[in-house]
């Protein structure tokens, strides 16, 4: 671990005024920062508050409009990523820039491959590739296709990737995401700040990943600069206030409220990717949370019971009654809803409207689209979730990623719902909106809904959750009460090394 006594040596990169103007919106006005070799620097903020495009600009990814860029004290400008990366700045973006055609190998060395049409042997392309993915703690054949790994995995692999051109800034762009474990990920870059200098520049939306890796934090807010807090001053408080512009009170919204009758159930189920039956039940006013770590088929599970994957064996019931397999619409029809892991991929119409995406649910083969019905549908939907949108018309790409989450569980609550399934529902999202969607859920639970959640945000589950249900490589390995569940408890079952452990 960092120790805050070791000082980081001279500045490395120096920024001044950078400034960034996108049509009418000012992505960043005049922002400054040092970065100082061998420190690592949290980049703080809301989404939409300037912490990529900056990012972005330090990296050669875009232009900036405005400001300059010292490196080792010399003035620097960048036409493309490569140019940044020459003189020694790699980037780890919230998008993976990976090749899913390529293998894993092809792709941690796709920096260092100058020609890529030229001959490589393949024996020789996995064993280079092989040390930077041990780095990263993965235990792969580097000959594997990239598109059969796991989101988790393959963020890890874009982090091998960076590590692999031998960077002296490293930007961490919301890397740590889809990983439910980052702590490897925290102790390389520490090891690396401490035996080779490197300076890293983290961004995230996790308190607590700031307070445990950062030795000092800038925070943007609207595209300025809100203020700059040391180690000793981090704390989730003092972040929350520059962040927001105010104190979030009651975070998870967690109120006491009487648990029902059974809603939810799946007995015996077998999902594809897994061998080992799970049986489960969900309460009206209960939230139920799935933990686990990368690869524990917590997704699965989800999209299995949600009727959007197929179950090898067992049955799902809703209030008793046995819910058609592999029918997504049975499982709507039943009064199931899920809002997907993936909210770009799998749960937006990308180059649609904010009122063409809450109204999508509603849509029906061959029926007269009415977009008087669709704009009141959205608009309500707007106020009622605090969306925040030029108009309903908006784009949804305009969008910063709490209110696209916001908008897609607005679409998911267009139903007469009363089994949500949740799949990392916070992910990328900022404290400011991840308050908001904590006070939806409290509403909906103390309107009966029962509420199962997966997450790889442990304080999250653990604010939220009434129990938690603990998956290792497919199996059910505990159940912990709310009294029960602790990080350390709940990371214990996720390892496989025991735990208190109940029937489900």
């Amino acid at each position: 671990m960092t120790h805050p006594e070791r000082r980081p040596s001279a500045d490395l990169l120096r920024a001044t005024g950078m400034t960034k103007v996108f049509g009418a919106v000012r992505a960043l006005d005049d922002v400054s920062l040092t970065v100082r070799a061998g420190e690592i620097l949290a980049l703080a903020g809301e989404n939409g508050s300037g912490k990529s495009t900056l990012a972005r600009i330090l990296a050669g990814a875009l232009h900036g409009d405005a400001g300059e860029i010292l490196l080792d004290g010399q003035p620097v400008s960048f036409g493309r990523p490569r140019d940044a990366l020459e003189v020694g700045i790699a980037i780890v973006t919230q998008e993976l820039t990976a090749v899913p055609q390529m293998s894993v190998a092809e792709n941690v060395l796709l920096t260092k491959l100058h020609r890529p049409h030229s001959f490589v042997k393949r024996r020789d392309l996995a064993r280079r590739a092989q040390t930077h993915l041990a780095a990263v703690g993965l235990d792969l054949d580097p000959l594997t296709p990239f598109a059969a790994l796991p989101p988790g995995r393959r963020e890890l692999v874009e982090v091998a990737k960076a590590l692999a051109s031998r960077p002296r800034l490293l930007i961490l762009d919301e890397a740590t995401t889809r990983l439910s474990d980052p702590e490897r990920l925290f102790r390389l870059v520490e090891r690396l700040a401490d035996e080779e200098g490197l300076a890293t520049m983290f961004i995230t939306q996790r308190l607590q990943e700031i307070r445990r890796l950062a030795q000092r934090a800038l925070v943007l807010r609207d595209g300025r600069v809100a203020g700059q807090l040391d180690r000793s001053e981090l704390s989730d408080a003092s972040l929350t206030a520059l962040m927001v512009g105010r104190e979030l009170s009651g975070y998870f919204h967690k109120a006491k409220v009487e648990i029902g009758e059974p809603v939810l159930r799946a007995e015996e189920l077998v999902t594809e990717r897994s061998p080992h039956p799970i049986t489960l039940e969900t309460r009206a006013g209960e939230i139920v949370g799935l933990a686990g770590l990368v690869g524990s088929g917590r997704s699965e599970l989800l999209e299995t019971i949600a009727g959007v994957r197929r179950a090898r064996h067992g049955r799902v019931l809703m209030s008793g009654r046995v819910v058609r397999q592999h029918s997504a619409g049975a499982a709507i029809a039943a009064g199931m809803t899920l809002l997907p892991e993936d909210r770009l991929a799998q749960g937006l119409l990308r180059e649609g409207s904010v009122s063409r995406n809450v109204s999508l649910a509603s849509w029906r083969p061959l029926a007269r689209a009415t977009q008087r019905r669709d704009d009141g549908r959205a608009t309500t939907a707007v106020a009622s979730f605090r969306i925040r949108c030029s108009s309903v018309q908006a784009d949804i790409r305009t969008l910063s990623g709490g209110n696209q989450q916001k908008v897609v569980l607005a679409r998911c609550l267009t139903h007469d719902t009363r089994a949500l399934l949740l799949d990392e529902p916070t992910r990328g999202v900022d404290v400011g909106a991840r308050e908001e969607i904590y006070a939806i859920v409290a509403d909906l639970v103390s309107r009966g809904v029962t509420i199962l959640v997966a997450s790889s945000d442990l304080p999250e589950l653990l604010g939220l959750c009434d129990r938690i249900l603990v998956l290792n490589e497919g199996r059910l390995a505990g159940e912990l009460s709310r009294e029960e569940a602790t990080e350390e408890a709940v990371v214990l079952l996720a390892a496989g090394d025991g735990g208190v452990e109940h029937a489900a």
